[in-house]
């Protein structure tokens, strides 16, 4: 009898372990990536000196700067996808970097913007403030498994799936003027012909 109670409370214990690890797939978790925090950011357009006729750009101009910090156990990774989901007006503007050569560290960065022109055009022309920042999300895939999911405001994963989505807004580090900047604080970014 008592063997018979012995086995069956292992059997219940592999089952609640089968069935746990089920779910942590079903939902996309890795314990090998975490986003630890979510942030938003308005900032100005950078300004370089060099010789020869110099403009300045209007500083009150913001960028939107959507950053995910987070954390990697495997000692390199050869490339993560981030795909940002950012909420303004009831639309969802998507944007998408992929890093490359991710170390093991903790605080490591990822950085996606949004450009003072396409605020404006989302906006009609009305300043953005962080009020009228809806949702924010970041999810992390690597070879096409999602294996890490993070918020601005602890919104619930998928909660973008119901609402209209444009892709082309949101801008990844290279594609901007601080393309040359913080090389140390962000993870470096993929080049298409690598």
């Amino acid at each position: 009898m008592r063997v018979f109670f012995q086995n069956k409370i292992i059997a219940v214990f592999l089952l609640l372990q089968i069935a746990l690890t089920g779910a942590a797939h079903a939902q996309g978790r890795s314990s090998e990536f975490t986003v630890k925090k979510v942030g938003v950011e308005f900032i100005s357009t950078p300004e370089y000196q060099f010789t020869g006729t110099q403009r300045r750009s209007d500083n009150r101009d913001k960028w939107m700067e959507i950053e995910a910090e987070f954390d990697a156990t495997p000692e390199f990774t050869d490339e993560l996808t981030f795909k940002y989901y950012v909420q303004i007006n009831k639309v969802v503007f998507i944007g998408e970097v992929t890093h490359v050569d991710i170390a093991a560290g903790k605080g490591l960065y990822s950085v996606m913007y949004l450009s003072p022109r396409a605020i404006s055009r989302i906006m009609e022309g009305k300043p953005l403030t962080p009020n009228a920042i809806e949702k924010v999300s970041v999810e992390i895939s690597k070879q096409g498994a999602l294996v890490g999911f993070g918020s601005w405001k602890n919104e619930k994963q998928g909660w973008w799936s119901t609402l209209p989505q444009k892709p082309g807004f949101l801008r990844n580090k290279s594609e901007t003027p601080f393309a040359p900047l913080y090389w140390s604080r962000y993870e470096a970014i993929k080049i298409n012909n690598r």
